[in-house]
């Protein structure tokens, strides 16, 4: 890949057209520049992780929501690791050269599929908000990933990565379908303790010698 060789700004349309071994004005009959073309090289790679995300097999059917997340975050974490430096070089390009609009438009393509396989979960609950539990799911998988590529000193094993994966996945999942708690007392009623009775009875009687309108 010519990104792991030289910086994208150097990279020149006569450049790739030796890597594929075709003249330069061949690629000039399908793309405009090489901004174009990199925009469809990154889509294309997206669309391949979206695949595996899509075959990612918990082993299991029906499966539980944590072995749809565990497989979930495996598969993903899998397709980055297998080529990091690839996957570095085009991380940096994606930033550098898709539009939000694409960008957005992939990424609910991801959480539609992660959406679709906790609700195939036998346990997944049905009152539950299934587009901004999967919206956070996959943020916190693809923020993870992708972080530890770009931000790490050192690439880390998969396992170990897939293991604080699956942790920050299902601390989440405990928060966000836990039963509703009770709703809170009333002011008053807080202020009505042993320790507020002085304050609250003096509240009281402000409001009390208040003229009446």
């Amino acid at each position: 890949m010519l990104l792991l060789e030289k910086r994208y700004e150097a990279v020149s349309m006569r450049d790739i057209a030796g890597v594929a071994g075709v003249a330069p004005g061949t690629l000039y009959l399908y793309f405009p520049n090489k901004d174009s073309m990199a925009a469809v090289t990154v889509r294309r790679c997206a669309r391949r992780v979206g695949e595996a995300l899509a075959q990612a097999n918990p082993g299991q059917d029906p499966c539980t929501m944590r072995q749809a997340t565990d497989a979930i975050a495996t598969a993903y974490a899998h397709c980055f690791l297998d080529q990091p430096q690839h996957w570095k070089a085009l991380i940096s390009l994606e930033r550098r050269i898709s539009s939000a609009e694409s960008y957005q438009q992939l990424y609910r393509q991801h959480v539609e599929i992660v959406r679709d396989a906790l609700v195939a979960a036998s346990d997944w609950p049905a009152s539950a908000d299934a587009d901004t539990v999967a919206f956070t799911v996959f943020t916190i998988v693809d923020g993870m990933v992708r972080h530890a590529l770009l931000i790490q000193p050192q690439v880390p094993e998969e396992p170990s990565l897939v293991r604080e994966i699956r942790r920050a996945v299902d601390g989440y999942l405990q928060q966000a379908l836990a039963p509703a708690e009770p709703p809170p007392e009333g002011r008053r009623q807080k202020l009505n303790t042993p320790q507020h009775r002085p304050a609250f009875r003096a509240l009281s009687a402000r409001e009390d010698a208040q003229p009446q309108s």
